[in-house]
């Protein structure tokens, strides 16, 4: 199995297929595993790489006390380490405000960028705020020496959960690994790592903002239509701010649209790449 440093973190990836270069990036508490019938989709078409961002997955845990990496240099890092050029770029929720990030330093350097679960401005309220959540996933945390899963919370639908039970199960063990459960046990900063919950400093979100604006590359949001509200406005700003953005609302599904309707994503991967 292939693994990588990138920026001091031992970093585990899949690498399958030829051709185009795609890049999947999984969501907070999520893994490349998540990926998997997706890959086996693409990898028909596209060289398609997965990777664990650090505390995650297979990867490296971070200290418990910073420095923590930023997980868009993290991006531009493995790009660059295995000569990836003009690759795709997918990402889910925190793997989605990775590439806007990304492309907001690279806004014309991707074939095509898929968002899933993700729009921008994602402002969550300073500690001990109202709108703060306690956590931000949730999972069920037993004693040291019991297992703990690291559960979904609303990110289904109660249908489809119902109509896939193995699917849902398999989709949390899948997250349930040691790094990942290092983190929800000793939990780092998310905004200190990854900036996905921007503070409402309004020179930022000027900044943010016009680089949103000067991205170049084709870009599409993918969102299910039982979204979380927050999520939604800023995916519809997103899809509103960025020339020629495209926003496909998927129907019957929710935070993770991307897992519940496999086949759309594909076909809208297939097609952001072929400019359709």
């Amino acid at each position: 199995m292939p693994w990588l440093d990138v920026l001091g973190n031992d970093i585990h990836y899949t690498d399958s297929g030829h051709g185009q270069p795609v890049v999947l990036l999984h969501g907070h508490a999520s893994a490349a595993a998540c990926w998997e019938p997706i890959i086996a989709e693409l990898e028909q078409d596209f060289r398609v790489l997965a990777y664990d961002t650090y505390d995650h997955g297979w990867s490296s845990n971070s200290p418990r006390q910073g420095p923590l990496v930023d997980r868009a240099a993290e991006l531009e890092h493995f790009i660059g380490s295995l000569g990836l050029e003009n690759p795709v770029i997918v990402g889910q929720s925190m793997g989605g405000m990775t590439t806007l990030r990304w492309a907001v330093r690279h806004p014309g350097d991707a074939a095509a960028l898929v968002v899933c679960g993700m729009g921008w401005p994602l402002v969550v309220p300073p500690p001990g705020q109202p709108g703060r959540p306690e956590k931000f996933e949730v999972f069920s945390s037993l004693d040291a020496d019991e297992r703990i899963w690291l559960g979904v919370g609303n990110s289904f639908t109660d249908e489809w959960i119902a109509a896939n039970p193995l699917d849902h199960a398999r989709y949390i063990r899948v997250r349930s690994t040691a790094a990942a459960i290092e983190a929800a046990r000793h939990p780092r900063s998310l905004e200190a790592s990854q900036g996905e919950f921007l503070s409402a400093d309004a020179e930022a979100v000027d900044a943010f903002q016009k680089g949103l604006e000067s991205i170049t590359s084709p870009l599409l949001v993918f969102i299910g239509d039982d979204e979380r509200p927050r999520i939604r406005r800023g995916a519809e700003h997103v899809a509103a701010t960025v020339p020629g953005c495209r926003l496909l609302v998927v129907e019957n599904a929710g935070h993770n649209a991307y897992f519940q309707r496999q086949d759309l994503l594909v076909a809208a991967i297939r097609n952001a790449v072929a400019g359709t």
